[in-house]
C-alpha cells in the first residue's frame, strides 16, 4: 500500500468518526428535547389538578366564614367571550363597509337614478373615388387601412367637440336639461372648479362616439331619459356633423380652386407681359419680323455666291481657251469682283450697325426670338394652368367626401342604464376588498 492510500484511507476513517460523533450527539439532544417536553407537560397537568383543587375547596360554604369570592373564569372561557365579542365586532364591521354600502347602491339605482335609453347609429363617410380603387384592391388591398380614416376621424373630433354641445343646447337646450332634475344627481351635468371639471367633459355620459379603424366606420352613442329623446338627438348630432364634414370638403375645394385660378391668372398675365414686350420691340426697331429679312439677306448671299462661282467657272474657260485678256473675260472678272463686295456688304448688315443708336441686325434676330419665346411659353402656361384647373375641379369634386348614415338611430325596448347587477357586484367586490384590507390590519395590530 502506498503512502497516498494510506493517508487517504485514515482521512476517511477521520471523517466516519467525526460524522458517528455529530450523529450521536444529535440524538442525544432529541431524546433530551423529548424528555424536556414529557417533564413541562406533566408538570402542566399538575398544576391544572392543584388549580381545579384549589377552586373546588374555595367553592364549598364554610359555617363560621364569610361566603368566599367568585372565582376567576378559566382561560378556556375567557377564550369564547374573546373570540365571540370579536365576532360581534367584526360581524358589525361587515355590516357597516359592506352591506350598508351595497344597500345604499341598490337603493339609489332602484329609486333615484334615471333609467337611460341609448340610441346607435353607424356612418360611413366615403368618396366618389373610392369605388374604382376598392375594385382594384384585390386580396392583399383588402389587408390596408381604408382612405376615409382622416374623413372618420374629423368627424369624430367634432362629435366629440365643444362645438358641437353648443350646438346641441342652442338648438335642443340639452345641456340645460341634462344639467336640471331631468337626470339623477350621480349622472348630471355640472361644473366643479376645485376638480377642474367641466360640463364638456362629462358629456361622452350621454353622447359618445367610436371608430373601427378596419372598416373606417364611426358608431354614435346616445343615452337620454326616454326612446324618442335619445334618437331626436342622435338625428340632430347627424345633422350637425354633415353640414361640418360638407364645410370642411367645400373649404378644400374651393382652396384648391383658388390655387388653380391664382395659378391661371399669374400665366395669362405673364403672357400678356411676354405678348406686350414683343410689340414694343416691333415698334422700337420698326421690324414685324427679322427673322424675314435675314433669311432674305442670307438667300441673297446664296443667289450671289452661286454666280460667283459661274463667273469663276467661265474666267477659268476663257483662261484655257487663251482668250483671258479679253474684253469679255475682263468684264466677267470685273462683275465677279462687283458681286463678291455684294456679298461683303450684305454679310455686314448682320453684325454691323446702320447708324447711331441702331442694334444690328443679329443682335435684333436675337431679341425678338428671346421675346417670341417668352411669348410662346406663357402661352404654354396659361394652357396648363386651365387644364390644372380643369384637372383640380375634377379630382376635387371626386374626392369631395360624402357622408352616409349606414345605419339609423335605433334604441332598445328597455332602458341599459344604470347597470344595476354589474354595478352592484363591482361596489360589493370594492368593499369586501376594505373591509379584508382593514380586518387583516386590525389581527395584525392586535
Amino acid at each position: 500500500m502506498s503512502k497516498n492510500e494510506a493517508s487517504e484511507e485514515a482521512r476517511i476513517k477521520a471523517w466516519k468518526a467525526e460524522r458517528a460523533r455529530i450523529a450521536a450527539a444529535d440524538k442525544a439532544a432529541r431524546v433530551q428535547q423529548r424528555k424536556n417536553e414529557l417533564a413541562e407537560a406533566a408538570n402542566a397537568a399538575k398544576e391544572d389538578r392543584q388549580t381545579a383543587a384549589i377552586s373546588f375547596l374555595k367553592s364549598v360554604p364554610s359555617d363560621d366564614g364569610p361566603a368566599p369570592e367568585t372565582p376567576p373564569a378559566p382561560p378556556k372561557t375567557r377564550s369564547r367571550l374573546g373570540r365571540g365579542l370579536a365576532r360581534v365586532r367584526n360581524l358589525s364591521l361587515f355590516t357597516g363597509m359592506v352591506i350598508a354600502p351595497v344597500l345604499a347602491v341598490a337603493f339609489y339605482l332602484l329609486a333615484v337614478a334615471t333609467p337611460l335609453y341609448e340610441a346607435q347609429a353607424v356612418i360611413a363617410i366615403t368618396k366618389s373615388s373610392d369605388a374604382g380603387s376598392s375594385s382594384r384592391s384585390g386580396l392583399l388591398g383588402s389587408m390596408d387601412k381604408p382612405s376615409n380614416l382622416p374623413e372618420v376621424f374629423r368627424a369624430d373630433t367634432y362629435i366629440k367637440s365643444q362645438a358641437l354641445m353648443d350646438s346641441l343646447e342652442a338648438e335642443l337646450g340639452l345641456v340645460t336639461e341634462f344639467s336640471g332634475p331631468a337626470i339623477d344627481p350621480v349622472r348630471r351635468l355640472r361644473t366643479i372648479p376645485f376638480l377642474s371639471l367641466s360640463k364638456h367633459m362629462q358629456f361622452d355620459r350621454f353622447v359618445e362616439s367610436s371608430i373601427d379603424v378596419q372598416s373606417g366606420l364611426l358608431t354614435l352613442y346616445v343615452r337620454a331619459p326616454s326612446e324618442d329623446q335619445a334618437i331626436g338627438v342622435s338625428q340632430s348630432i347627424l345633422r350637425n356633423a354633415e353640414i361640418q364634414v360638407s364645410k370642411l370638403g367645400q373649404i378644400l375645394f374651393d382652396n384648391r380652386q383658388s390655387h388653380a385660378a391664382g395659378v391661371r391668372e399669374s400665366a395669362e398675365k405673364q403672357a400678356a407681359d411676354a405678348q406686350a414686350a414683343l410689340v414694343e420691340l416691333q415698334f422700337r426697331y420698326q421690324e414685324v419680323d427679322p427673322k424675314n429679312r435675314v433669311e432674305n439677306i442670307y438667300a441673297r448671299i446664296k443667289e450671289q455666291e452661286d454666280e460667283v462661282q459661274r463667273l469663276n467657272q467661265e474666267i477659268h474657260k476663257a483662261q484655257i481657251a487663251g482668250v483671258g485678256d479679253s474684253l469679255q473675260t475682263e468684264k466677267l472678272v470685273a462683275l465677279r469682283d462687283h458681286i463678291r463686295n455684294e456679298i461683303t456688304q450684305q454679310r455686314a448688315q448682320l453684325v454691323a450697325s446702320e447708324g447711331s443708336g441702331s442694334v444690328p441686325l443679329n443682335n435684333l434676330l436675337m431679341e425678338y426670338e428671346l421675346a417670341n419665346l417668352e411669348v410662346e411659353l406663357a402661352r404654354e402656361a396659361v394652357k396648363t394652368a386651365i387644364e390644372a384647373q380643369a384637372e383640380a375641379g375634377r379630382e376635387a369634386a371626386l374626392n369631395r367626401s360624402l357622408f352616409q348614415v349606414v345605419v339609423p338611430p335605433r334604441t332598445a325596448q328597455t332602458a341599459i342604464y344604470p347597470k344595476i347587477p354589474g354595478t352592484l357586484a363591482l361596489v360589493f367586490i370594492i368593499c369586501l376588498a376594505a373591509y379584508a384590507a382593514v380586518t387583516t390590519f386590525r389581527t395584525a395590530r392586535d
